[in-house]
Order: C-alpha cells, then structure tokens, then sequence
C-alpha cells in the first residue's frame, strides 16, 4: 500500500438519497427514525479514482449525474466531551466556489 493524494474536484457518476438511518456501529449520526435527516450518498469520479461519499445535497431534484463537485468538510456528530465531529462530503460546485 502508498499513499496517493486525491483531487478535490470531481464529477458526480451516480447517486441516491439514504432515507432512513444507517445501522449503529459504525454509523455515528442521528439514529432516531423520527429526528434524522436524510442526506445524499454518491459514487464521485477523481481524477485518480472513483470514490463513494456522502453529498451534501440532499434534494433529488437538485443533483444530476455529470455534474461538477467539490469536497468539503461536514458536521457529523459529537464525542463524549462535545467536541464537534466532522467528515467529508461532496458539494455541488456553485458559481461563487473558487
């Protein structure tokens, strides 16, 4: 095994909405069926390879395979001393993104 670093940017292949909460462990978000928020989940294609994520659009209307995306930094929960948790995610690339 190498490291290999990854592209920020990429194109969105494929894609769907999780609706209901994933099982925990490993999952660390809202489990509760009535307080969790659905989000979208996609296969984005790097340069250097083809990665599943989490997207942070959620709405299907609003997502497109093809479409540009960027990663960027998530909340995702809390630890044990309320230190914020966060992961990554694929955002639509918008026309005020650098």
């Amino acid at each position: 095994m190498e490291r290999v670093p990854l592209g920020t940017r990429g194109v969105l292949w494929a894609w769907t909405i999780q609706n209901f909460p994933p099982k925990s462990p490993p999952y660390l978000g809202e489990t509760s069926p009535q307080a969790f928020e659905p989000y979208g989940v996609g296969y984005v294609t790097l340069p250097e390879v083809r990665v599943e994520a989490r997207l942070t659009e959620s709405r299907p209307e609003q997502l497109e395979s093809g479409m540009p995306m960027r990663l960027v930094t998530v909340p995702l929960n809390q630890d044990g001393e309320g230190n914020e948790i966060v992961t990554f995610a694929f955002a639509p690339v918008g026309d005020g993104d650098e």
